[in-house]
């Protein structure tokens, strides 16, 4: 009987699947990786509540939140180092490999249900065998360029997250300034992250003379935003999308992906009614004579929180298919 483990491994969550060749999930669990050590003392965790007739594994596929070189990988935004040859040595898995998340990502794009899994934040003008592009916000920023092959896609990752952010406006440009005073380098993953939002709170705070709640976390930000409607917090969270927006901006004119942005990751999903509201498409357009161009680029914001954990069992499962 063959199986495939994928997994999606970020900063703050991972999650594994097991489940058959044909798709038929044998188990799911998601686990907060602050409790584990490192991601061996997480997989034994998981691999023991796996029934032995399960085992082993046929090929495996975890996505990790890091730029991959090898088959040993450091986490960006965790002290964790994965290493696939030492894993297939240690678990009953037959083979591992590793991709970068946003890789996974891209892939997983074509397994979602467009109906119930998308939203069109611009419908634009689609050319279907144009490029496609990903970012995601969540512990960190991903970014992936996608090109049309032969019945599918083919998933370019990059570390687009880590260039350099560039204001929009005076305010934009005190926070920078701000920034400057704690970094070396400022990086739109600084500030389109969890920790990034957070500091964003902070700055809206002190720039209203309010003394903010320095333990607020970027989840009971957007609590506050959305179910208390706290002005600073809405603040944060506008600000927030705006550069969010300019960022995905910046993809799309670096990209031109006329089959379509999507936009992935945690933040957007939990800030959909932020989304809607036209922050980031307004930020995302704000191009210049660029901007007519970027009309015609359709703009998709994925709610599926799995995706990632979508393309990395599609990965596993080709990695099998091609052995």
């Amino acid at each position: 009987m063959k199986t495939l483990l994928a997994a999606d491994i970020g900063g703050t969550k991972t999650l594994l699947q097991l489940s058959h060749i044909d798709g038929e999930v044998i188990a799911q669990q998601r686990f907060d990786n602050k409790a584990f050590t490192d991601f061996e003392s997480l997989l034994t965790t998981f691999l023991s509540s796996i029934v032995a007739t399960y085992l082993p594994v046929s090929s495996a596929c975890f996505a990790i939140a890091a730029p991959i070189l090898g088959r040993k990988v450091q986490l960006t935004n965790l002290p964790w180092i994965i290493d696939s040859n030492k894993l297939v040595d240690e678990f009953p898995i037959a083979e591992v490999i590793l991709v970068n998340d946003f890789e996974a990502v891209g892939f997983g794009i074509s397994e979602l249900d467009n109906e119930r899994d998308v939203i069109v934040l611009q419908q634009g003008k689609p050319e279907p065998k144009a490029l496609r592009a990903v970012i995601g916000a969540g512990t960190g920023l991903g970014q992936a360029i996608l090109s049309p092959i032969h019945k599918g896609w083919r998933v370019w990752p990059t570390q687009g997250g880590h260039t350099d952010f560039a204001p929009l406006d005076l305010t934009q440009q005190s926070l920078l300034e701000k920034l400057f005073q704690q970094f070396e380098h400022v990086s739109y993953e600084r500030l389109l992250s969890g920790s990034g939002l957070e500091m964003l709170y902070q700055f809206i705070a002190e720039q209203q003379g309010i003394k903010a709640n320095e333990i607020l976390t970027a989840e009971q930000i957007s609590e506050s935003a959305i179910v208390r409607a706290e002005p600073s917090a809405i603040k944060a969270v506008h600000l927030f999308i705006q550069i969010y927006g300019a960022q995905a901006g910046n993809l799309a004119l670096t990209t031109l992906p006329r089959a379509g942005l999507f936009v992935a990751g945690g933040i957007a999903a939990k800030n959909l009614a932020f989304f809607e509201q036209g922050y980031f498409m307004s930020s995302f357009l704000a191009k210049g004579r660029m901007r007519e161009v970027l009309e015609q680029i359709p703009v998709y914001l994925i709610t599926n929180p799995e995706v990632g954990l979508l393309g990395a069992r599609l990965l596993a499962q080709k990695a099998l298919y091609n052995a």
